[in-house]
C-alpha cells in the first residue's frame, strides 16, 4: 500500500520553486524516505539516476575526482548504464549519502547547475557528521532540508484511510477549544491508541492496515528495533574498517536499552553514569550523541526556568531521553503492553507511556521542548513556547495532580508568566483559564515543520 506523508507535499513545492537547491533528506532508518523519494521522482521526472551508496559501495569511486556534473556524468556513465538525460526533467537520487561524504559535499558544486535536479538522502547525517573522522566538509547552506520521521497521528489516520476532512474535525474542535461530539471523541481515542501499539514505522503501519494484527506488527517493530541495533556494528569508514569497535557497539546498545527503565523512575532523568560497556565512564556521553545523530532518541533538557526565551534556560547537563518513535518503546517492554493499552488500563507504567507519546508528537511535528524539575520536587512534564507564551504540558493518563503547575504558574515573579495545558483521556474543555485537550489533540500544539531542531 502506498503511505502519504508529509514529504509528499514538501517534495511538489520544493520542485515548484524556482530558486530551489539540490534537496537533502534526512532521518532514521526505516522512516521511509526511500520510498517516498522515489515514488516522487518517478511521477516527477521523465529520466531517474538512483545511486545507492550501502548497497553499491564501489559507486563511491565516482566522486574521488572533480564534482562538477559533467565529471559526474561521465564517471558514472562507465559505472552503469546511463539513458539520455533531459535537461529540466532529469533527477539524481543519492541514496545512503552518508557512505560517500564526497557525494554530499557535490551538492554544493551542483548548485548552480540548473538542468537537472538532485536529492540526497541518509540515516547517519546528525549533528556529529556522516563518517566520524573523515574531513570532508559538509554542503552548509547549499541544500534544502528535510528532515524524516516516522508516521505521526495525522500520517497514521491518512493510512487508515481518513481524509483531511475527517482530520480537521480535530484541528476546529482545538482552535476553537470546543469538545467534539461523544461519538467522534471515542471514535478518535480508539484509533490513537492503535497508533500507540503500532507506532509510526512505515513496515509496521502496512502491516497491521492490513492484517489488523497487533501480534505480528509488535514482532515487526521488534525487529527493526533490532536491525537499528545491529546497525550500530555494521557501520563501516572509507577505509572499511567499523567505526565502532565492541565496547563502543556495547555502549551504544546500553544507552538505548536504557531507556525505558530511566522514563518508569520519579525523576526521569538519564544518567549517563549508568551505561555500561568497557570505558563507559568517559564515552557514554558519545553512545547517546550517536543515537541522537541516527533518529534513534531525542533530548529533552531541563530548565533552569520555565520562562521565555526557554532556550537560554536550558541545563545541558540534565536531561530525559526519549524514543524517537512511540512504537520502539512499546516494542521495548514486555509482552501484553498492547493488551493494556487498547484498554486503557496501564497501571503503574501509565507514566511512561503516556509522557513518551506525547514528546512523540511533539518531537514529530519538529518543535522544540523541554521540562522543568528543582530537586525540592517541584516538576513539570514539558515546557514548549506555544505562540509566544511559555506554556506547561501536564500530562495525564485521566486526572492527576497539578500542584507543581499551579504553584509554578502562582509565582510569576520567580519563575516567569506561565500558562497551563492538561493532556489527559478525556474530551477538550476549558475552566479556570486552563486549556484541557485529548492525547490525540498533542501534534496540534506545534505547527508541522519539515525540519527538527537541536533538542
Amino acid at each position: 500500500m502506498e503511505l502519504r506523508r508529509h514529504i509528499d507535499n514538501w517534495l511538489k513545492e520544493w520542485k515548484t520553486n524556482p530558486e530551489h537547491k539540490p534537496a537533502l533528506v534526512k532521518g532514521i532508518r526505516q522512516s521511509g524516505k526511500t520510498h517516498s523519494i522515489r515514488l516522487f521522482a518517478e511521477s516527477n521526472y521523465e529520466v531517474v539516476i538512483y545511486l545507492n551508496f550501502w548497497d553499491k559501495p564501489d559507486l563511491i569511486d565516482v566522486f574521488e575526482g572533480e564534482l562538477d556534473t559533467d565529471t559526474i556524468i561521465r564517471e558514472l556513465s562507465v559505472k552503469m548504464p546511463m539513458p539520455e538525460l533531459k535537461e529540466g526533467s532529469t533527477v539524481f537520487l543519492y541514496d545512503e549519502v552518508q557512505e560517500c561524504p564526497r557525494a554530499l559535499l557535490s551538492l554544493k558544486t551542483v548548485l548552480t547547475d540548473t538542468r537537472f535536479d538532485f536529492i540526497a538522502s541518509g540515516s547517519y547525517l546528525g549533528v556529529n557528521g556522516y563518517v566520524i573522522s573523515d574531513e570532508t566538509p559538509k554542503p552548509v547552506g547549499s541544500t534544502d532540508e528535510f528532515d524524516m520521521r516516522t508516521l505521526d497521528f495525522e500520517e497514521f489516520l491518512w493510512a487508515k484511510g481518513y481524509t483531511d476532512k475527517e482530520v480537521s474535525y480535530i484541528r476546529a474542535a482545538f482552535e476553537s477549544q470546543k469538545p467534539l461530539s461523544k461519538s467522534m471523541h471515542g471514535s478518535f481515542t480508539s484509533l490513537f491508541r492503535e497508533y500507540l501499539c503500532v507506532g509510526g514505522f512505515p513496515e509496521a503501519v502496512c502491516n497491521y492496515i492490513k492484517t489488523n494484527n497487533f501480534h505480528s506488527t509488535l514482532q515487526i517493530i521488534r525487529r527493526i528495533t533490532g536491525n537499528l541495533q545491529d546497525d550500530f556494528g555494521r557501520r563501516r569508514g572509507r577505509d572499511n574498517k567499523p567505526l565502532f569497535n565492541t565496547n563502543e557497539v556495547a555502549r551504544i546498545r546500553s544507552a538505548f536499552s536504557l531507556i525505558p527503565s530511566f522514563l518508569g523512575k520519579e525523576n526521569k532523568r538519564f544518567i549517563v553514569s549508568k551505561i555500561t560497556g568497557k570505558g563507559a565512564k568517559d564515552a557514554g556521553k558519545d553512545a547517546l550523541e550517536y543515537l541522537r545523530d541516527t533518529g534513534v532518541i531525542t533530548k529533552v533538557h531541563n530548565l533552569s526556568a520555565p520562562a521565555t526565551p526557554l532556550s537560554v534556560n536550558v541545563i545541558q547537563n540534565q536531561y530525559k531521553v526519549f524514543a524517537t518513535d512511540i512504537g520502539m518503546l512499546v516494542g521495548m517492554l514486555e509482552d501484553g503492553t498492547t493488551d493494556a493499552v487498547l484498554s486503557g488500563d496501564l497501571g503503574m507504567g501509565k507514566g511512561v507511556i503516556y509522557e513518551s507519546l506525547i514528546a512523540d508528537a511533539l518531537y514529530k511535528r519538529g518543535g522544540r521542548f523541554f521540562y522543568f524539575a528543582k530537586d525540592s520536587g517541584l516538576k513539570l512534564d514539558f515546557v514548549i513556547n506555544h505562540h509566544g507564551r511559555a506554556t506547561i504540558l501536564e500530562v495525564k493518563a485521566t486526572d492527576g495532580n497539578t500542584k507543581s503547575a499551579k504553584t509554578v504558574m502562582s509565582h510569576p515573579d520567580h519563575y516567569g508568566e506561565t500558562r497551563l495545558i492538561r493532556i489527559k483521556d478525556s474530551n477538550l474543555s476549558v475552566s479556570d483559564n486552563t486549556l484541557t485537550i485529548p492525547h490525540y489533540m498533542a501534534f496540534l500544539l506545534f505547527e508541522w515543520s519539515p525540519t527538527l531542531p537541536v533538542n
